[in-house]
């Protein structure tokens, strides 16, 4: 007899310290956690026992009947919420959804565009201080004048050294 008086003032202590389970009632429907929910049901659980047992019935069918409509009032609410929110994520999708349309009609548009320069032409935008200055062929035109140019100068130095040696 001592030790169940002893537990159920530790359960007093415990419900004291954070609230008990009945908080969980208290609480905004979107801020609960799975703990809640538990707890929830073992008020909801604690009071059709309590129905049962005979004296304090009227007084545990009402609190009983709050809480049940507490609940309902809270799956009602995230239910509303849920049903917002999948509303809202509809709307978006479908607005992504022209968008993409959008592009696509545009990037079918510029793609032909792009067939019609060829395949060994390239778009280059001028405002780029990065952007090619020469084409392959003059690139290698220069290259190959160059390459003229040093083999002239070799010949020159080589004439050069031969009138140095015949002056010496």
């Amino acid at each position: 007899m001592q030790q169940g008086r002893e537990e159920e003032e530790e359960l007093e202590e415990e419900k004291e310290a954070d609230g008990g389970p009945e908080r969980a009632l208290e609480k905004s429907p979107f801020q609960l956690t799975p703990g809640d929910v538990y707890d929830i049901s073992s008020v909801v659980g604690r009071d059709l026992l309590q129905l049962s047992a005979g004296p304090q019935v009227p007084a545990a069918l009402a609190r009983l009947q709050f809480r049940i409509v507490r609940v309902l009032e809270m799956l009602e609410a995230l239910v509303s919420e849920s049903s917002l929110a999948e509303e809202q994520l509809r709307m978006e999708r479908d607005g992504l959804r022209r968008e993409v349309e959008a592009l696509r009609g545009e990037g079918s548009r510029g793609s032909a565009q792009q067939l019609s320069l060829g395949p060994d032409k390239m778009v280059i935008d001028l405002t780029d201080p990065n952007r090619p200055r020469f084409t392959l062929q003059e690139l290698r035109d220069v290259l190959q004048e160059r390459n003229q140019l040093k083999a002239q100068l070799l010949v020159v130095q080589e004439e050069l050294q031969c009138y140095k040696r015949y002056i010496v």
